[in-house]
């Protein structure tokens, strides 16, 4: 396995939650900085909750984007469902803690071809320049629906 990101986030109640991503493989480790980087921008800007703590299997030393939002919670969040890369009609699912409420419509539906929610889903996306993994090591073809979690 080629390297995680772990994040750890918290809620303005002072709890905390972990996210841990899989990179795909990279030849620099200049290239897993800045797709760790991008991701926690990307990651920040559909989220409620502080990114408080960042690592990789590889190295240390990321940035850390921006504060967490006053009245966050890491109760609230969203799930995302993608058709799996070559996964002959299988779907996988990627869960967003702290999602932020102006992203999430009607019944609770979040659009994940919505600006920064696209953009942050894109990192799973098979043949995206930052080449994170949803899971096992899969990418996804296309993004599907997006839902609040109950």
């Amino acid at each position: 396995m080629p390297g995680f990101l772990s994040l750890t986030l918290r809620d303005s109640y002072g709890r905390e939650t972990s996210k841990r991503l899989e990179f795909q493989d990279k030849l620099l480790l200049a290239d897993y900085v800045l797709n760790a980087n991008q991701m926690m921008a990307d990651l920040q800007a559909i989220t409620d909750l502080e990114i408080v703590r960042a690592s990789m299997v590889l190295t240390d030393g990321l940035s850390i984007p921006g504060g967490g939002t006053e009245g966050s919670n890491v109760d609230v969040g969203g799930t995302f469902s993608g058709m799996i890369t070559a996964g002959d009609g299988k779907k996988a699912s990627h869960k967003v803690p702290g999602i932020k409420a102006t992203y999430v419509g009607n019944a609770g539906v979040i659009d994940p071809t919505q600006g920064d929610v696209a953009t942050y889903l894109n990192h799973f996306v098979d043949g995206s320049t930052d080449d994170f993994y949803v899971s096992d090591g899969e990418t996804i073809d296309e993004w599907i629906t997006g839902s609040l979690d109950k």
